[in-house]
């Protein structure tokens, strides 16, 4: 008899309140960069991304269990994350090889802290996609199969980690990173197409903004 693989394993569902914590620190994130670059208004995405939180947080409370309504909400401020990212891209772009008002040294650190809050973006979209999300994930992917396959989650790894492990969104964070960086799947494998599509989309996004940090930064050294 074919044993259940890992990831069918129920356990208890990861707390979103951290999670939701994380997302007010990128709201506040991209705020800032889109100040730095002067966006106008600078507060239009953050404004719409701070409602559809609140919205998607009053539901959650008020359920047992994420229905529709929640989970196109978490879609629709994921989806307005990554759109805020591209809009501070093409500007960043713009103010390295078009001219900006920001000293060099300002717009260097404005393209540091977009790409770190880019890592961030997709760390949580990352964690609410996989599987349908943290409590499909503990309920065994009732209805779905995983989006990403963890080294823990394979079968030629039992006994490397406890048989009840399920990623949360440290994991997600770090899958996040090494996307970023490496532009390459290095931890966990995307499965889906729309987990190829969203991580496509993060190596896009991150390449372009490290391409402009370097041209940058080697106008800055030269002078």
């Amino acid at each position: 008899m074919i044993a259940e693989p890992q990831w069918k394993v129920k356990t208890a569902p990861e707390s979103r309140r951290a999670v939701f914590a994380a997302a007010v620190v990128v709201i506040a994130g991209q705020a800032w960069v889109a100040r730095s670059l002067r966006l106008d208004p600078f507060w239009l995405l953050p404004a719409i991304s701070t409602v559809l939180l609140v919205a998607s947080i009053a539901v959650y409370e008020s359920q047992d269990e994420p229905g529709r309504t929640a989970r196109a909400l978490t879609f629709a401020f994921n989806a307005v994350l990554v759109l805020a990212n591209a809009v501070s891209l093409v500007l960043l772009v713009r103010g390295v090889f078009l001219g900006s008002s920001l000293r060099p040294p300002a717009l260097l650190f404005a393209g540091l802290a977009l790409w770190i809050v880019n890592v961030a973006v997709f760390a949580l979209l990352y964690w609410e996609m996989d599987g349908c999300g943290p409590e499909a994930r503990a309920a065994g992917y009732p209805d779905d199969y995983p989006d990403f396959v963890f080294p823990q989650q394979q079968s030629d790894q039992q006994g490397l980690a406890p048989a009840t492990w399920k990623p949360t969104f440290y994991d997600y964070l770090y899958l996040s990173l090494t996307a970023s960086i490496a532009f390459s799947p290095t931890d966990a494998m995307p499965y889906t197409r729309r987990a190829k599509f969203a991580m496509g989309v993060e190596h896009l996004l991150s390449f372009a903004t490290l391409a402009v940090i370097v041209a940058r930064a080697v106008n800055i050294a030269h002078g």
